[in-house]
């Protein structure tokens, strides 16, 4: 949308120099719809694709490569637009200036940038920051997801600190993906912690959350063969899903950020040492089950009304995991 937005004025403006009238517009239109599309694709399917090897380069790296791939999906659009849709009168069917290549290159580099300072702000805080929607503090109703890695003063110990580090960057990594792609929003990384989020609509539905959790468990698994290659460790995370209000506003003044606080931020943490306590790997809250189905293969056990750390009173709790299918009743 925004490159159809840029990109037709930009259309515009050219083709009345060239005196093609108001074809320039929408040919302005659909060369950014192109590129709009060609962008979204290959930055999310393929130039930061989780897992990839150029998701785990510098920043100016990324910035670089996203900026000569994206000149030629620019380039390689304007000549599609201009064969779709041809200036009247005829002129030769594709003409790119050194301006518009200028332009493109200009363009690239602020889109590419854009986009890496996105992902180190994290996803839609950079927009929130520039419309000012949390200035004010907000009180908003989120689910959390907060994943927290087994074992991992043991682990720390046997690797030490560089390569630790290099244990959680791939963990965090290879958990967000699956996250993502069910809708969640990375909020933070704390030490070998990942907290995630979702409003509490989106969170619910189709139980996105539930299901986030699972497919980076398994990922987790799937990839159980490279850490034991690679760092000589099986690595395991634990799981505490839960709901509830918070407050979401912009924190700080020399660094700032997009920050969530309240009581169920804190209770999704206490739910995580409750999954250390209790040998569970997967713990939700009975008020965040009560609003959604559980996927197929997902089955739950209540553990009862639980007192956490610092709470008052007892919630109710649920340990959720696969179902394990009787493979007699299957083959019958």
């Amino acid at each position: 949308m925004i490159a159809a937005a840029i990109g037709a004025p930009y259309g515009y403006a050219t083709s009345i120099a060239a005196g093609a009238g108001l074809h320039g517009l929408i040919r302005g239109a659909v060369t950014g719809v192109l590129i709009g599309a060609a962008v979204s694709w290959l930055s999310f399917f393929v130039l930061q694709a989780t897992g990839s090897r150029l998701a785990r380069t510098s920043f100016m790296v990324i910035v670089a490569v996203r900026s000569l791939v994206y000149l030629v999906v620019f380039l390689v659009a304007m000549a599609i637009g201009q064969l779709l849709i041809p200036n009247h009168p005829p002129a030769r069917p594709i003409s790119i200036s050194d301006d518009d290549v200028l332009f493109c290159f200009a363009a690239t580099f602020v889109v590419s940038f854009l986009f890496e300072v996105n992902g180190l702000l994290g996803q839609n805080v950079l927009l929130s920051f520039v419309t000012g929607r949390y200035h004010r503090p907000k009180v908003e109703q989120r689910v959390f997801l907060i994943m927290d890695m087994k074992n991992s003063t043991a682990a720390a110990e046997r690797l030490g600190e560089v390569d630790f580090h290099r244990l959680l960057n791939r963990l965090v990594t290879d958990l967000s993906g699956p996250i993502v792609l069910h809708h969640g929003r990375i909020y933070k990384y704390v030490g070998d912690e990942l907290i995630a989020t979702w409003p509490l609509a989106q969170g619910l539905k189709d139980a996105a959350c539930v299901r986030a959790c699972f497919a980076a468990l398994a990922r987790l698994a799937s990839h159980k063969a490279d850490y034991e290659r690679e760092f000589g460790i099986t690595a395991q995370m634990r799981a505490a899903l839960n709901c509830g209000q918070v407050v979401v506003g912009e924190m700080g003044s020399i660094k700032k950020e997009i920050a969530l606080s309240g009581d169920a931020l804190n209770t999704t943490a206490r739910l995580v040492d409750a999954c250390r306590e209790r040998g569970e790997t997967v713990i939700a809250s009975a008020e965040l089950l009560d609003g959604l189905t559980l996927p197929p293969g997902i089955a739950a056990r209540s553990l009862g009304l639980i007192r956490l750390r610092g709470k008052e009173q007892a919630i109710g709790l649920c340990a959720l995991a696969e179902a394990k299918t009787d493979t007699r009743a299957a083959a019958l």
